[in-house]
């Protein structure tokens, strides 16, 4: 198998589900690195979290980073794809939440007081406590919270957004019509030149589904939801035993 690129989701994939991850996993990645395949992370969450969390505890920088649902994606550190809320448009919609938990702009990672002890957003240094009264000045690169309707109702009358939701948590992100996992990855591979035969891609969750359909090496780990399977070539191992780097070792190493 011809591999130039990794692409994989984080939470409940590449992560164990306590978000923790093993030295053997850490191990594949960096054999994986110094065989000169690139690794590039896609994760619903905002890109600090990989820059100020992932890599610092792992030891794993990634060459690509797809963040924030994908609405950005940044290839060793230089955007390659960026879908922003408009100001006036996340400040419409902050209004709708029941609820909001963050706002994650280029700039600043708002955060709720309400979410406050959430260890994810701790020590990120753009972190802002807030009660989001002020209105956000900037592009949004997502927003979310809970909501008491549905997500349609949220998103109404303001078609350039979209609304992502998850299996295993209540929470609702919205974020550009355009940010997507595939838009960001289809970016990617004309930036760098790679052809999608050339990707192997894991994922899990809903927001997995279209780039790993699109994906012509797409593996789910045992734990993925069924839509996920069912679009996926191939199924790897769970997250909680090293699912992800068993696969590489044995068809990529």
């Amino acid at each position: 198998m011809s591999i130039k690129m990794i692409v994989t989701d984080l939470d409940n994939t590449l992560l164990r589900r306590d978000k923790t991850i093993s030295e053997y996993t850490i191990d594949v990645f960096r054999r994986v690195r110094d065989r000169g395949v690139l690794v590039a992370f896609a994760t619903a969450r905002d890109f600090r979290f990989v820059t100020e969390h992932i890599s610092p505890l792992f030891g794993i920088v990634p060459d690509i980073i797809i963040a924030d649902n994908g609405a950005l994606a940044q290839y060793n550190g230089n955007d390659l794809y960026k879908r922003l809320i408009p100001a006036d448009t996340a400040n419409t919609l902050l209004s709708r939440f029941d609820l909001v938990r963050c706002a994650s702009t280029e700039k600043t990672y708002f955060l709720s007081g309400d979410y406050a002890n959430d260890h994810w957003s701790i020590g990120k240094e753009a972190t802002v406590i807030t009660d989001f009264s002020c209105k956000i000045k900037d592009g949004a690169l997502y927003l979310d919270g809970n909501v008491g309707n549905s997500t349609i109702d949220i998103t109404d009358g303001i078609p350039e957004v979209r609304a992502v939701t998850y299996s295993d948590v209540s929470l609702v992100t919205i974020v550009h019509q355009g940010a997507s996992k595939l838009n960001a990855l289809i970016a990617v591979e004309r930036a760098l030149n790679i052809t999608t035969d050339e990707i192997v891609a894991f994922g899990d969750d809903y927001s997995d589904i279209d780039w790993l359909a699109y994906c012509a090496n797409s593996v789910a780990v045992a734990n993925a939801i069924d839509e996920v399977k069912s679009v996926a070539n191939r199924v790897c191992g769970d997250c909680d035993e090293d699912g992800v780097a068993k696969w590489l070792e044995e068809n990529v190493l």
